[in-house]
């Protein structure tokens, strides 16, 4: 009786295993089939048997068999992720409106010039050493929201959010140029927008190459895009302005150039970043914008306090041709360089 119950039992892990699992759990079974026959043939009582075998089977270690590193999901912090929850604008910005593509002015307002922002940014490596080179493939997701939090009339509404889906390879070259050293170059294919449907939608793709050296606590570099080219909107079209085909951002690169250039002063008691987009080829032209961020050690290990002062264009996609002064305040949860 005993031999029935424990064949059955074995037998039905093997019935019930898919064959992806089968190979993996061939070598519990085996080990589980040994110490049956073991204790089957031995001279005990069928009690103290059963009891034996309890013991046993408490004991294996099934994970043990299983190689957890497929399972593995390696999500990393790619730009930084940080919540501004106090922010104050100079420039008097109005939330505007659209009705089947076509301006509302009736239902225009004045945004409140205090409002939170916050950004997630993470990445994730899809192949290493992609086609045999030294370069790994990634894809990177990056969001940031505009929250008007304070605006309790207008139920304090999300007025913009950005989505900023990547596909890139990254090279970790560490070599040596001049009293710098090259640590990083990625070739980026990047979508942006804010999901919002005909008059109010932005999005725009680009094709980008990324630069980052280091020298001592310096850190600086560049980002250098391409947009990829977008038709116009279509006036004669009977449905305009309720199109979708066609440029939603026209004269966006002369709002925020081609480039961005960025350094980065690091020590232990504060970090300092100053970072200036626009188009160097036509700089007179453009208009660009400047940040600078200051982050330094809070009580806490897991933030840091931060503060931003932002001016120029371009500081998000549904106001990319509004100048913004902005000085924000908050904490920096991780950082990227």
């Amino acid at each position: 009786m005993f031999k029935k119950v424990l064949l059955i039992s074995i037998l039905s892990i093997g019935l019930f295993a898919n064959d992806s699992t089968k190979k993996e759990n061939s070598s519990f079974l085996d080990d589980l089939v040994n110490e049956v026959s073991s204790v089957a043939d031995s001279d005990l009582t069928d009690k103290v048997k059963l009891e034996t075998m309890q013991d046993y089977i408490k004991n294996l270690k099934f994970d043990d068999k299983v190689d957890k590193s497929k399972y593995k999901v390696n999500l990393m912090g790619h730009y930084e992720n940080y919540m501004l929850l106090g922010g104050h604008s100079s420039t008097k910005l109005t939330e505007k409106h659209w009705d089947d593509g076509a301006r509302d002015t009736s239902e225009d307002y004045e945004r409140d010039s205090n409002e939170a922002q916050f950004q997630l940014s993470i990445k994730t490596p899809l192949y290493n050493n992609f086609l045999g080179t030294s370069a790994d493939l990634f894809t990177a997701y990056t969001q940031n929201s505009y929250w008007q939090v304070y605006d309790t009339q207008h139920s304090s509404p999300f007025r913009e959010t950005n989505y900023m889906p990547e596909l890139f390879l990254e090279w970790q070259p560490d070599k040596k140029l001049g009293n710098s050293q090259l640590k990083q170059v990625r070739f980026a294919l990047i979508h942006q927008s804010n999901g919002q449907d005909v008059g109010q939608s932005r999005s725009w793709n680009r094709t980008e190459m990324f630069f980052l050296l280091q020298n001592d606590n310096i850190n600086y570099g560049m980002h250098i895009w391409d947009r990829w080219d977008e038709d116009s909107k279509d006036t004669t079209n009977s449905q305009y302005p309720n199109v979708t085909e066609g440029d939603d951002n026209v004269g966006l690169e002369d709002y925020i150039g081609n480039q961005r250039y960025f350094v980065k002063y690091k020590s232990d008691n504060v970090n300092i970043m100053l970072v200036h987009q626009n188009d160097i080829l036509e700089y007179d032209r453009n208009k660009g914008n400047t940040k600078l961020d200051v982050t330094f050690p809070s009580i806490n290990s897991n933030f840091d306090f931060f503060i931003r002062y932002f001016t120029g264009y371009g500081e998000s996609l549904i106001d990319y041709d509004v100048k913004i002064q902005r000085v924000s305040f908050g904490i920096m949860l991780s950082d990227w360089i």
